[in-house]
């Protein structure tokens, strides 16, 4: 009898808190989410599918708001943030983060940052702009994937 109430209780920690039961480290896992954001930084400076497409999840629960739109799914997000906008809009683009804050519960993991982006439009325009973003993170089997982005400018003076 003794044995099946510590399973149980097993199995309920494991199912309550899954990186206890996992042995997780928290502090790893911070590292391991700072790694991925640090290949988002870089998807964006080269607007590299391929590293995209590493870091980001790939099912249709995937959601990306931002001032000019909002995009569900991997496919919405790789073709219009990526392709039309990074590949196609702009170049020479430079994503600079600050004040990063990175938080784990278990398979979830939330990031949020202060930026500045700066790029040339097509036609050579500097383009500058400040703001903030959020991520959240799901773990996976091979890593940790965003499934969440927002972000936000700041509104523009009143007049």
């Amino acid at each position: 009898m003794m044995i099946k109430q510590a399973a149980l209780i097993g199995v309920v920690i494991a199912s309550v808190f899954p990186s206890v039961a996992r042995g997780g480290d928290e502090e790893r896992d911070k590292k391991d989410v700072r790694h991925v954001f640090e290949q988002y930084l870089q998807s964006v400076k080269t607007a590299d599918l391929a590293v995209a497409s590493d870091i980001w999840s790939h099912g249709p629960d995937i959601i990306v708001v931002t001032p000019f739109g909002r995009f569900e799914g991997w496919d919405t997000v790789r073709d219009s943030l990526y392709v039309n906008f990074l590949q196609k809009a702009v170049v020479e683009r430079d994503l600079q983060p600050s004040n990063v804050a990175i938080h784990v519960a278990g398979d979830a993991a939330w990031l949020v940052f202060d930026w500045t982006f700066t790029a040339k439009s097509r036609d050579g325009q500097a383009i500058t702009s400040k703001g903030w973003e959020s991520h959240v993170y799901r773990r996976t089997r091979k890593s940790w994937a965003i499934v969440q982005l927002h972000y936000s400018v700041p509104p523009p003076p009143p007049r």
